[in-house]
């Protein structure tokens, strides 16, 4: 698992490439914390995500991530792991990381 972290102001910007599975989760959590004070948004750049299982939804809810985080370029293999998840467990609000239906105007943000 390679991490590129980029800060941008209040943002960082985490670009992991390969799995996100348990072996990497905490290669993945360290980045969270090891991120400035003062960052309240993170995005995931999921675009090189080659594999994940429920360890990416275990990352989505580490508890000391900041208040704000968006997920872009979800791979297939992210996508199906959120709907997957958005069916199982409709109350925990898996789906406000997924795009938005084509038509329907919705706009989901991760509070």
């Amino acid at each position: 698992m390679y991490i590129t972290t980029e800060l941008h102001g209040r943002g960082a910007t985490l670009t992991p490439r390969g799995d996100i599975d348990f072996e990497t989760l905490d290669q993945l959590r360290a980045c969270l914390t090891g991120l400035p004070d003062t960052v309240v948004e993170v995005t995931w750049d999921l675009h090189a995500v080659t594999f994940v299982d429920i360890a990416g939804l275990h990352l989505l809810s580490t508890p000391t991530a900041p208040a704000q985080v968006t997920l872009t370029n979800l791979t297939p293999p992210v996508t199906h792991l959120l709907e997957v998840a958005t069916a199982t467990f409709p109350d925990r609000g898996w789906d406000r990381h997924l795009p938005a239906p084509v038509g329907r105007g919705a706009v989901r943000t991760a509070v």
